[in-house]
């Protein structure tokens, strides 16, 4: 998961959680689409939703 968040243009780090099924990823808003940070991980079988700190 992390190698294909980092791959989304825009993403300046990503940390993964397994225990608690999550990613933080850092980013530069106006760098990136936020969608694209769905289809990520969607595309690797983890569904997922963009939260807000």
């Amino acid at each position: 998961m992390r190698n294909s968040l980092q791959k989304v243009q825009g993403v300046r780090k990503v940390e993964v959680d397994l225990d608690d099924e999550t990613a933080t990823v850092v980013f530069f808003s106006e760098e990136i689409d936020k969608s694209l940070l769905v289809a990520a991980t969607t595309n690797i079988g983890f569904p997922s939703v963009v939260r807000k700190p």
